[in-house]
């Protein structure tokens, strides 16, 4: 009697707990699988512990190890992750910016005063040692023994920058690449442009390599990211700014594009397909770079640094 009822509570059981299993199937069978039973519990410890982990957080240095061991990619610090110590120093210092933790080593946080940054902005500070940031960040990522975990900056809007309408806003459609991107926030900060606007989707964080490549710009330049390109050109030609686009098929040089002007917009496009169409006829003009040497193409942002030295030297 006391081994029915045994039974009649694991056929219960495996009943209950087998989801995908044919309902015909599983009222048919008198007695359990022998073997079922610790198959299911082998497999269901493990799902459950992990489902209770979490990686947006790290409390203390010492969990990291056994937390975010192959992790990818870094999110052991939370999703807006800044490292690199030009980057990092720029988010701390940059009172708009909002720091959740600080993650240093002792060498960096003795020689650059972290713990004391840290405190102004009233953030967690740990600290690692150099191999440990290793573990939390992408592989190969020079952290320079410094990374932050951040909110992301208060958002900057179109008609905050378009008037007045004079000086420089430089305009990228649909580039990708973390360490193009961040060049250019390096190129609008070297040519004092009032901003750089980029679409919502197909662009990179504005985080992680783009900060580090940006070397503390991302704090400095604001960012006005837009559904539409096309259209927000438009506003712009509205608002009395004049665009140009950059194309190596272009009619007229960047010499000839850039007479005097007081409201410049500068459009670059992805490397390869350059330009979308639709970008392109919302241009007021298209211009090239003259290359008497050859060359097929340059860099997007080498032709960027080319675009934006002719648009200023022509500024009125």
């Amino acid at each position: 009697m006391a081994e029915q009822t045994r039974n009649s509570r694991f056929s219960k059981k495996s009943t209950k707990n087998t989801n995908n299993s044919d309902d015909s199937t599983a009222k048919g069978r008198s007695r359990p699988n022998p073997g079922s039973k610790s198959l299911k519990t082998r497999n269901m410890r493990p799902t459950k512990s992990r489902g209770t982990k979490s990686h947006t957080e790290i409390s203390a240095p010492r969990s990291t190890k056994s937390k975010n061991r192959g992790s990818k990619p870094g999110h052991g610090l939370g999703n807006q992750v800044i490292w690199g110590q030009h980057a990092a120093i720029a988010a701390l210092e940059n009172p708009k910016r909002t720091i959740h933790h600080v993650y240093a080593s002792p060498k960096t946080a003795a020689r650059l005063k972290i713990e004391s940054l840290a405190a102004q902005k009233k953030a967690k500070l740990d600290i690692l040692d150099p191999s440990e940031l290793d573990r939390l960040l992408p592989d190969g990522t020079s952290h320079q023994g410094l990374a932050v975990s951040c909110a992301p900056l208060p958002q900057t809007f179109l008609d905050e920058i378009t008037s007045p309408a004079k000086g420089l806003i430089l305009v990228l459609d649909q580039i990708t690449d973390p360490h193009n991107v961040g060049a250019m926030f390096r190129l609008a900060k070297a040519f004092n442009a009032k901003a750089v606007i980029m679409q919502s989707r197909h662009a990179p964080p504005l985080f992680g390599a783009t900060a580090k490549v940006a070397v503390g710009t991302l704090e400095t330049v604001p960012t006005v990211l837009v559904t539409n390109i096309a259209n927000t050109l438009l506003s712009l030609q509205n608002a009395g700014w004049r665009v140009t686009g950059l194309a190596g098929e272009a009619n007229i040089s960047l010499e000839q594009a850039f007479q005097r002007s007081d409201a410049e917009v500068v459009v670059m496009g992805a490397e390869g397909p350059g330009l979308r169409p639709r970008v392109r006829d919302c241009c007021d003009q298209l211009a090239k770079i003259p290359m008497p040497g050859g060359a097929e193409s340059l860099n997007v942002s080498t032709a960027a640094a080319i675009a934006l030295y002719e648009a200023v030297r022509n500024l009125a």
